[in-house]
């Protein structure tokens, strides 16, 4: 109920603001942050990114995410796969199965930190993303991410 009335109390104003939350490891964190660009280039809105580690919300609130990954279920793997490739394509950006999966993103998040305080977080973060998601880079490696780093200024 608050967040409801925070919502329309805030869409009246001139300004928009959207936290995102995101984690360069996540594939569908990858395809929202390129399906928000538009958005982002819009007068009207500011996008407050906001890095986690998506692997520790999971050990908190979503365990079950590591038994299905154990144990997949084939035609289930196959449709993920498959919609995960229909969105990139529409997104217009490549998506591949990384050899290293899940990835530690640690080092590679507490880098978006340092990218938030030289003012590149969004190139730096779309940099970790096509590494890891397009390029199959293993972004837990001190020098993947010295990389990014170096690659966004």
């Amino acid at each position: 109920m608050t967040r409801a009335l925070w919502i329309a109390v805030n869409y009246s104003d001139a300004m928009h603001t959207i936290e995102f939350f995101f984690d360069c490891s996540s594939p569908w964190t990858y395809l929202a942050f390129e399906s928000i660009q538009p958005i982002a280039e819009r007068d009207d809105v500011a996008i407050e990114y906001r890095p986690i580690l998506v692997g520790g919300i999971f050990n908190t609130v979503n365990p079950s995410v590591y038994e299905n990954r154990a144990n997949p279920i084939p035609v289930k793997a196959r449709y993920y796969q498959k919609d995960m490739r229909d969105w990139a394509r529409l997104l217009g950006i490549e998506i591949g199965q990384p050899p290293v999966f899940p990835v530690n993103s640690v080092k590679v998040m507490r880098g978006a930190f340092v990218a938030i305080e030289a003012g590149c977080l969004e190139a730096y973060a779309r940099r970790a993303f096509q590494r890891y998601w397009s390029e199959l880079a293993d972004i837990s490696q001190d020098e993947e991410v010295a990389g990014i780093a170096e690659a966004v200024g």
